[in-house]
């Protein structure tokens, strides 16, 4: 088997262990498809894999990315905040079933306040249901802390007009409607408006396409602090 084959089947496996954390079907069967579909967390554990520090998940939803890396063999301490107190007890629910050391959820509103933390920082599917106020607010409060070495990894939906943007735009009005998302206005960012809080100077930044096999405009923004600041040139 080559290494390919054996990295595509590591993922299966999570894939199905992790749906099977959750005793609803249709929970099962819309975490198995997640997690089939959307390549988000393969890509999240290509680039946290060889690193050892804490990873916070805001907007964790019902766990997945920290079950899914579990799965994946990865062992540092993750912590997952999400505003939906429903979706974090679903996720403490299935972490029962499974028991994996050093996963925490906990219930929190990062719009008003983000606790102090270490480590690399998680913000998947979540700037667009803050205000842009509150979405410059809580980039500028994680660039602030993260530390030398660390990442952020941050996927959402820029708003730039095209075709994938309105569908990601009508799926997330759909979700809304039948109570699976939080119910809140919609502000999705412009990518400038993500970048301008990352500083050249302070940072290295990355897109990649992150929609996989759906119609939608997912982008991951990858942002790494410098180890050293880079002095500016005298002359």
């Amino acid at each position: 088997m080559s290494p390919l084959s054996v990295a595509v089947a590591d993922h299966d496996q999570a894939r199905e262990r992790v749906a099977s954390l959750f005793t609803s079907r249709w929970l099962q069967y819309y975490v198995a498809s997640k997690l089939r579909s959307d390549p988000v967390f393969q890509l999240a554990y290509e680039l946290v894999r060889d690193t050892c520090t804490p990873i916070l998940d805001v907007g964790c939803g019902v766990g997945l990315l920290a079950f899914y890396l579990r799965e994946r063999g990865l062992e540092q301490p993750i912590t997952g905040i999400d505003i939906d107190a429903r979706k974090i007890c679903r996720a403490q629910a299935a972490l029962e079933r499974r028991r994996y050391g050093h996963v925490n959820f906990a219930s929190g509103d990062v719009a008003h306040e983000l606790s102090s933390f270490c480590g690399s920082v998680v913000v998947f599917d979540l700037l667009h249901y803050l205000e842009p106020i509150q979405q410059q607010a809580l980039l500028k409060r994680i660039a602030a802390e993260l530390a030398p070495g660390a990442l952020l990894l941050l996927r959402d939906c820029p708003r730039d007009g095209s075709a994938r943007f309105r569908a990601t735009y009508a799926a997330e009005v759909f979700a809304q409607m039948i109570s699976w998302n939080w119910s809140a206005p919609l502000h999705f960012p412009t990518a400038e408006s993500i970048n301008a809080a990352f500083p050249t100077s302070d940072f290295s930044r990355e897109m990649r396409p992150a929609w996989g096999r759906t119609p939608f405009n997912n982008r991951l923004f990858i942002f790494r602090r410098a180890r050293s600041r880079v002095a500016p040139e005298v002359g």
